[in-house]
């Protein structure tokens, strides 16, 4: 895992848009290592967005995991699980103002995260997908 997430860093610079692509690629990468993955069983990251003007990174995580119990209660605490999980990484975890991804050395988290979209299909899998915004535009540099 951790060859991955050097592998995709490490690619050709093209500048900063691209730096902070490569990083917000290797967020999947990074929540797997560290989160239950009895829990969340997959992770993607999708339109990642750059704008330069405001120096402003966005993407969409896509999380999934499973939920067998018809109960609506039961549902929601699964989704409590799953969101204290991401907690464990994305509070600890943000951008750097070079475009780089990584532990906080500042005071403040400035990553924000939120669901924004959960589909729970109770076909044979019971396949729960959770989709949250991220969004950082604050850094903070030491």
């Amino acid at each position: 895992m951790r060859h991955k997430i050097r592998q995709i860093l490490k690619e050709n610079d093209g500048g900063l848009e691209s730096r902070f692509i490569r990083s917000a690629e290797s967020i999947p990468y990074i929540i797997e290592s560290m989160v239950d993955t009895n829990l969340i069983t997959n992770i993607e990251i999708e339109n990642i967005r750059f704008d330069q003007k405001y120096t402003e990174i966005s993407a969409e995580l896509v999380i999934t995991s499973w939920n067998e119990d018809p109960d609506l209660f039961i549902l929601i605490e699964q989704l409590k699980r799953v969101d204290k999980e991401l907690d464990k990484v994305l509070l600890k975890y943000s951008f750097k103002l070079n475009g780089s991804f990584g532990k906080n050395k500042g005071k403040y988290n400035n990553l924000m995260f939120y669901l924004i979209e959960s589909n729970w299909s109770t076909d044979n899998n019971f396949t729960l997908t959770m989709k949250y915004f991220l969004r950082q535009e604050e850094y903070d540099e030491d």
